[in-house]
């Protein structure tokens, strides 16, 4: 009986942890500031914010602007920023995947099958969690 009160306490915790952090998720989408005019920037740490776009007043209002990159799986495939002032170089590029581009993979993978698997049993923590305190 302690073990199973014990446990009950410990997915009680986890679900209201799983709560809070739908609610806080949904909150932040909700309350994402839209620019009507917007420029696009890089930065070097703390250096000036480098302009490289913005939105053009004249052009179709019915999209949302924004700035695609692509980069392709070729070799030698890159896109490159230069500080005017400093010269320092930013580059985003593609190359093989290294062992630790592999590892990070597999982190994420299994961190979006934990979030998708929380996510589909939720309601049935709460089901089970509603029945739980029914008993108590």
């Amino acid at each position: 009986m302690a073990k199973a009160k014990k446990t009950k306490k410990v997915e009680e915790v986890k679900i209201e942890e799983q709560s809070e952090k739908l609610q806080q998720l949904g909150e932040a989408i909700i309350s994402q500031k839209k620019y009507e005019e917007c420029e696009w920037c890089f930065q070097f740490d703390e250096d000036e914010p480098q302009i490289f776009a913005w939105t053009d007043p004249e052009l179709n209002k019915d999209e949302d602007p924004k700035v695609i990159f692509t980069i392709s799986n070729i070799e030698n495939s890159y896109i490159s920023f230069t500080h005017s002032k400093s010269g320092k170089k930013f580059k985003l590029f593609a190359r093989e995947i290294s062992d630790g581009g592999k590892s990070l993979r597999e982190k994420q993978r299994e961190a979006a099958k934990n979030f998708k698997n929380d996510i589909e049993n939720f309601d049935e923590k709460q089901e089970d969690y509603a029945s739980e305190n029914k008993e108590a």
